[in-house]
């Protein structure tokens, strides 16, 4: 079975397309174009590489020019690091009224900073090391002409080619100097950072003389004061008889009353306890007292009592009460019972005196200790005055020990001529200039062209109206893009395999509602390689199908015949022109046999009504004769928008292919194409895109496997 055997033809005039009625399509089926992106710029650069790159190397050339005749300038480099001020050093901070208060280390450093750019220290290092006469040496003037050296001058050229930077966290000082001289640079940081620290030695020691000074000024009035304050309180001692004891432990007379006082409790004590016995033996307890416990004669006497009284017990069971041995015992009892009386009457005697005695010597040590206290009460508004005199020679005594010792301290710490500066790396005469670097100066240069050239053909770009990629023809024609054809290494189009991608396209798309049989192949303007597709869609279509025609319309600019290497003596415009029956024309007069199944009719000679012809009748039968003797014609007009004939061409048609090609027609020429085809009311059944970059073609990547695997 042939290819299109089965397949039914819908003319042009019926409104279908694909299924779908052209009546209700828009009145204007353009869509509008998609934002630029990432992708449209990079077309851009690629298109324009060469006017990018000849930017960038004028500009790095440019570069070069400029940066050789400019003076070397080298620099060199010392670096310091800022230590610590121990303040603490023998109570230094204590006594110095400039001591070196900061919030934070790094604002310590950064008035460092400060001070190594400071006028006075410049002009003085700017002096020792002759820079301005040396730096005229270097850089002459381009008319000779010197300028006459000047404070203001100096510290400008030196402020210009200084830079002082510190490296929080740290404590370190970068010191940097630009000079035309290698030796100079580093003469001038190395001078700087050394006048720096015998400066910062100087003002330490003129401030520890300074604070000395002011010490001994300070020490010599404390020492008046002291001895006047002491003259008052010896006098006053003196006037009012006061006396008193040595490591200042209070007067004589506080130290007496202390001594009664305690004299006098003890006493008080001591009656109590006298008082309490001689109670307990009033009581009649008299035996339960210590000393009459702890009286040995007392204890023998009442042990023998006992001893008699056990024998007195046993002998009277045995004898009367007048048996003389009794009347002898009890004698005897009675004779130490008397004894035991006459003891505790004289212990309770003792005990009566004792308490009198204690009571008699309480009331003396009352009445000495309140005399006295009297006196000391006397004393103690004498001891007011005293005492405030007393604590201002004191205060005076301390304050003067106190300043004397500062004094000392002071002294041996000026003497001590230490710096918290410390020199890490000197600075060396460097031997290359860092300036100008005429390779990083010739590199920046072209990079600035670089994207100079980029920024002026990415803008000129966005306002470039074109179609570049594939998808874009869809979008704005709102039909299929039958197929994408890239442009070969040589420039030329590659076409062999891109081409037969329309074949699907042509064949299988929308075959329920019939396949197209007459298709017009045309384009918005000249060069837009409508006639090599027809060229080559026909070879492809030859292939597939049984029989193929391929008509030259383009009566103004016929290529068909050149390409096929076919005669043009006899051509369309002749059978349009002729009055002979379209349907006895033999086969060979409407086509011309150029490979198996592929025929090609050419334009024919022009003549001065060729044009009008497209218009008659005879085009219509010419089509209706065609239709029945091959399988597919394709018709190769000429430019939509500047000739008509492809417009009534079109109408006569199954179907319109645009063809679009790649950078050079504008987004208004495809709508502009798609307005017209739909005003008469022709059949557009897609576009195709030609001559597409093939970096930027989504075919690429299958394209050179194919390359490469044959």
């Amino acid at each position: 079975m042939e290819p299109f055997e089965n397949l039914q033809i819908v003319p042009a005039r019926q409104g279908r397309l694909l299924g779908r009625d052209t009546d209700r399509l828009p009145a204007w089926p353009v869509r509008e174009s998609r934002p630029v992106g990432v992708s449209d710029f990079w077309d851009i650069i690629r298109q324009k590489k060469l006017a990018i790159l000849s930017a960038a190397l004028l500009s790095g050339v440019a570069a070069c020019l400029l940066t050789l005749p400019q003076t070397p300038v080298y620099q060199a480099q010392t670096t310091l690091e800022i230590q610590g001020i121990n303040e603490n050093f023998l109570h230094h901070g204590d006594v110095s009224p400039t001591s070196d208060l900061y919030s934070t280390e790094e604002g310590y450093v950064q008035t460092q900073v400060e001070e190594l750019e400071s006028r006075s220290l410049l002009r003085q290092v700017a002096s020792k090391t002759n820079f301005i006469s040396r730096l005229d040496a270097r850089e002459r003037p381009l008319f000779g002409h010197v300028q006459a050296p000047s404070e203001e001058r100096t510290l400008k050229e030196v402020l210009k080619r200084l830079k002082v930077r510190s490296a929080p966290p740290t404590r370190i000082i970068r010191i940097s100097f630009d000079s035309p001289d290698p030796k100079l640079s580093a003469e001038f940081a190395n001078t700087l950072a050394e006048e720096y620290i015998n400066d910062s030695l100087e003002a330490r020691w003129t401030d520890g003389q300074n604070t000395i000074t002011w010490l001994s000024r300070q020490l010599e009035d404390l020492k008046a004061r002291l001895r006047e304050a002491e003259d008052r309180l010896q006098d006053y001692t003196r006037s009012e008889g006061l006396t008193f004891l040595a490591d200042n432990k209070g007067s004589v007379a506080q130290s007496r009353l202390q001594e009664l006082e305690d004299e006098y409790s003890k006493a008080q004590a001591e009656r109590i306890a006298h008082q309490s016995e001689y109670e307990v033996a009033q009581s009649g307890k008299l035996e339960s007292l210590p000393r009459v416990l702890d009286s040995e004669g007392l204890a023998d006497t009442q042990k023998n009592i006992v001893d008699l009284r056990g024998q007195l017990a046993e002998m009277s069971r045995a004898l009367t009460p007048q048996h003389y041995k009794v009347q002898r015992l009890k004698a005897q009892i009675e004779a130490l019972e008397g004894e035991l009386a006459k003891g505790r009457a004289d212990i309770l005697s003792r005990i009566a005196d004792e308490t009198q005695q204690a009571r008699l010597r309480e009331n003396m040590l009352l009445k000495a200790y309140q005399q006295q206290k009297q006196v000391v009460a006397d004393e103690a508004q004498k001891a007011v005055q005293y005492d405030l005199l007393k604590h201002e020679a004191d205060t005076d005594r301390t304050l003067y020990d106190a300043m004397l010792q500062h004094v000392r301290e002071a002294g041996i710490a000026s003497a001590v001529r230490t710096s918290n500066v410390r020199i890490i790396d000197g600075a060396e005469p460097p031997s290359r200039p860092y300036k100008p670097d005429i390779i990083m100066n010739s590199a920046l240069g072209t990079l600035s062209g670089l994207l100079i050239g980029v920024l002026f053909v990415c803008a000129g770009g966005t306002h470039d109206r074109r179609v570049r990629r594939p998808g874009e023809s869809r979008r704005l024609s709102n039909t299929p893009e039958l197929g994408v054809i890239p442009l070969s290494r040589g420039r030329e189009f590659d076409v062999g395999d891109s081409v037969r991608s329309l074949v699907p396209s042509l064949v299988f798309t929308g075959a329920a509602a019939g396949q197209p049989r007459v298709i017009v192949v045309t384009s918005a303007g000249p060069h837009e390689g409508k006639t090599t597709i027809v060229h080559n869609l026909g070879n492809t279509l030859s292939e597939v199908a049984r029989r193929v025609l391929l008509i030259d319309a383009d009566l103004h600019r016929p290529r068909l015949d050149a390409l096929f290497g076919v005669s043009n003596f006899w051509g369309l415009n002749n059978v349009l022109h002729d009055t002979y029956p379209i349907d006895d024309y033999p086969v060979e007069a409407l086509g011309v046999p150029c490979a198996n199944g592929l025929f090609v009719l050419p334009s024919g000679p022009r003549s001065e009504n060729s044009a009008d012809l497209l218009y008659s009748d005879r085009l219509t039968q010419l089509l209706a004769r065609l239709r029945r003797e091959f399988d597919i014609v394709l018709i190769d007009t000429p430019p939509l928008l500047e000739i008509p004939d492809a417009r009534v061409l079109a109408r006569q048609s199954d179907g319109v292919i645009l063809v679009i090609r790649s950078g050079e027609t504008s987004i208004e020429a495809v709508a502009e194409c798609t307005h017209r085809l739909h005003e008469d009311g022709a059949v557009l059944l897609g576009t195709v895109l030609n001559a597409v970059s093939a970096r930027s073609s989504a075919y690429t990547h299958y394209r050179k496997r194919k390359t490469a695997a044959g």
